[in-house]
């Protein structure tokens, strides 16, 4: 049984004893690893098949914003982006549909968390981005999400 309050609670405590400037953000936290900030959300799943609540723990950076939709670019992130054994692409277009918001994410069940799977999808997602920035802007254009 994990609820979301009671999960909020051990991330806050694993993430305080892994890494050295946990930041409150609105939905949960954030660390700045390099040039990469790594979101931590936990979110209600509902209930498991005993009917106890639970919830999932979502790892996330901002990868690249401004990116033109291309058929290209949207191949890329269905097959490419999906492949990685960590983590996947998400794609979040805008409301006049000239632009895309990229993201990497990694999503942990809360019933089932442990310190170390936590800091490692942390530090995982904080490189992965890291690396993706490049590969899209080279490919595709945008901005990384740091940029003016």
């Amino acid at each position: 049984m994990a609820t979301v309050e009671a999960t909020l609670q051990k991330v806050q405590r694993i993430l305080a004893s892994e890494f050295s400037d946990v930041m409150l953000a609105e939905d949960g936290f954030a660390i700045e690893q390099g040039s990469t900030r790594v979101n931590i959300e936990v979110h209600d799943w509902g209930k498991d098949p005993q009917n106890d609540p639970s919830c999932i723990v979502r790892v996330w950076a901002p990868v690249a914003r401004a990116v033109r939709p291309t058929p290209e670019f949207f191949r890329w992130a269905a097959v490419d982006g999906q492949a990685f054994n960590f983590g996947s692409v998400k794609t979040l277009l805008s409301d006049d549909g000239k632009e895309c918001f990229v993201a990497l994410q990694h999503v942990l069940l809360g019933d089932y968390l442990d310190p170390a799977e936590l800091a490692s999808a942390v530090a995982m997602v904080a490189l992965t981005a890291d690396d993706l920035d490049d590969t899209v802007r080279t490919k595709f254009g945008g901005k990384r999400y740091a940029d003016e």
